[in-house]
């Protein structure tokens, strides 16, 4: 059986980035033509295409949301989001600290799970406020996390790929929970058959 759905993160991307008034019209016509390449070509060719267009929609239509100050909406909750944030993180790690171990090798390895899951929920959140603050979100994610490497906040000596790992899967986990989430939601809503 053929796939006829386009690839389901980009459909979120673009549902994210695009401003209200032109979402339905250019996602529609992105899944309608993606539809009969999926139909006259391989599923594979056609999921291609549509990540190409995705990827060359998104600098136009970024800089129209600039020009019409929409971004100031988007920007302003995930500001708001990243604070709470902070603050789920800055209990987490209390928490850990006073029950658990504190050991700074201990915070070491979770770390990681504290902070991806933070970066998870805070995407989730944003997404459920307003669809584009999920794209400022990660931005400040990775902002921050660049400059506190820089700053060499971890005073014990980790891997390269530890730090490159927080600096990739941060805004990443902001970006794709609630996309997976959205799908997890959008299949059990479907009937059984």
């Amino acid at each position: 059986m053929r796939r006829t759905s386009p690839p389901a993160f980009a459909c979120w991307f673009l549902y994210s980035v695009v401003p209200v008034p032109y979402r339905e019209a250019l996602l529609g016509d992105l899944i309608e033509e993606y539809t009969l390449r999926a139909e006259s070509a391989s599923p594979l060719t056609a999921s291609r295409w549509f990540w190409s267009q995705a990827c060359r929609s998104v600098p136009s239509v970024v800089w129209s949301s600039l020009r019409s100050g929409d971004w100031l909406i988007s920007m302003s909750i995930a500001l708001g989001v990243y604070i709470a944030m902070g603050m789920l993180k800055f209990a987490a790690d209390l928490t850990i600290s006073k029950f658990l171990a504190p050991e700074q090798a201990t915070y070491v390895v979770l770390a990681p799970v504290v902070f991806l899951t933070t970066s998870a929920i805070g995407g989730c959140v944003a997404s459920r406020i307003r669809c584009g603050a999920t794209i400022f979100l990660a931005l400040i994610v990775m902002i921050t996390v660049a400059v506190l490497i820089d700053l060499k906040i971890c005073t014990i000596p980790v891997p390269w790929w530890y730090q490159f790992g927080f600096l990739t899967l941060g805004p990443l986990s902001v970006l794709m929970a609630p996309a997976i989430v959205g799908a997890f939601v959008a299949g059990d809503a479907q009937p059984a058959k």
